[in-house]
């Protein structure tokens, strides 16, 4: 389904479950359900409530798989105001059910959570920080050849101060994001780096000599300016990657099993220097759409969904067939929450995407589906059965 489309639906279905949907909109909207169904939806006129409307649709599944209990796959999706949509997947057809609000006592989140935001810290070669969140737009300061700026649109930029040539020592600079942060930077060649919250990024302020090398923790996306004569390189936990003309993403977190790197457009070359084999050690070249994954000092190589992967940058979490802990990693460094687990926890592999500007609690009633249930406290979350 494309974007466009999928957005119309989400506007639909979010005014369907607020009841604020007009009689040609609720056409448009039954007439989707049709078409995902081998046979039309016979949706009664009577069917005024929610739950009479949820029902059929069950009855419908029913009728089709024998069967509606084995459900193992959620899509989720965020209208605007964060109301929430969920499309559960079951022998090939659609159910749109309204959640629920929390029930039981200890569901009901009295000190909700705010998402994530813009939030970096600047290191400068002298070790003084300056907070990119409270920095005034303009002029933050000036480091060898190249004066740094906030930028109108937040993100940090470098600018030749007229001096070239005077200063051939390398000095570095330091953006690092918080848990429940996000920001961009652009590079003294122009290179794009928008990095993920807890990321950070190591960079010369002047690309001396003949390459550009850079070094990352965390999630970061990259939009290069190719230079053949110059190229350019991330170090990430003795990975190597190189770019051929190339956007891509690392995901290279110390709290995940593996080192993802993900090629959206142009080529990269793969390098793990420390592997026993020399394809690995001189490095994999990627196509667009292909990933490689680091693990246990093994490289491979797969295709992936590059929309999903870099879902984050676009303001959303994909959620792409990962069970409960994978997905509570990913909102503990966006909410900056921790995160414990008790009980028995079904492993129960979840697809979608929920949007990344919601607050926890409405993350967490989306994820109630899957059969757990949470605790929060401050910003501590239990997980439990």
């Amino acid at each position: 389904m494309a974007a466009q489309d999928r957005k119309r639906l989400i506007e639909l279905g979010y005014k369907w479950l607020e009841k604020k949907i007009s009689p040609e909109e609720k056409q448009e909207f039954e007439t989707w359900l049709d078409q995902v169904a081998d046979e039309p939806l016979e949706i009664s006129s009577s069917a005024r409530s929610d739950e009479e409307y949820e029902a059929m649709l069950f009855a419908k599944i029913e009728k089709q798989t024998g069967n509606v209990r084995p459900i193992r796959r959620l899509w989720t999706r965020i209208a605007a105001a964060a109301s929430i949509l969920i499309f559960l997947s079951v022998g090939g057809y659609f159910l749109l059910h309204k959640q629920s609000p929390l029930q039981t006592a200890q569901n009901q989140i009295h000190n909700d959570v705010a998402p994530g935001s813009n939030k970096a810290i600047l290191t400068l070669s002298n070790g003084k920080q300056i907070s990119l969140t409270d920095a005034q737009k303009g002029v933050l300061s000036e480091e060898g050849n190249e004066l740094i700026k906030k930028t109108s649109d937040g993100a940090v930029s470098y600018e030749g101060n007229g001096s070239a040539g005077k200063n051939q020592q390398l000095t570095y600079n330091t953006v690092a994001t918080p848990r429940g942060g996000q920001w961009s930077v652009v590079l003294p060649d122009g290179t794009k780096a928008m990095l993920d919250a807890a990321s950070s990024i190591k960079y010369p302020v002047d690309f001396i000599g003949n390459e550009r090398k850079v070094e990352v923790t965390g999630q970061v996306y990259f939009e290069v300016i190719h230079d053949a004569a110059k190229p350019f390189r991330v170090i990430t936990k003795g990975q190597v990657i190189e770019d051929i003309g190339t956007k891509f993403n690392i995901d290279a977190y110390d709290d995940e099993q593996a080192i993802k790197t993900t090629l959206v457009e142009g080529a990269v070359r793969v390098s793990n220097p420390g592997a026993q084999t020399p394809v690995e050690t001189a490095g994999i070249i990627l196509k667009p759409g292909q990933q490689t994954l680091l693990q246990n000092n093994k490289l491979t190589v797969s295709d992936v969904n590059t929309e999903e992967v870099i879902a984050w940058r676009n303001g959303y979490f994909s959620l792409n067939d990962e069970n409960i802990g994978s997905i509570m990693r990913k909102l503990s460094r966006w909410y900056d929450i921790q995160v414990e687990f008790k009980g028995d926890i079904p492993n129960i592999i979840l697809g979608g995407e929920i949007s990344r500007s919601t607050t926890l609690s409405q993350a967490l009633k989306i994820l109630e589906v899957a059969n757990v249930h949470f605790i929060v406290e401050g910003k501590k979350v239990t997980v439990t059965p």
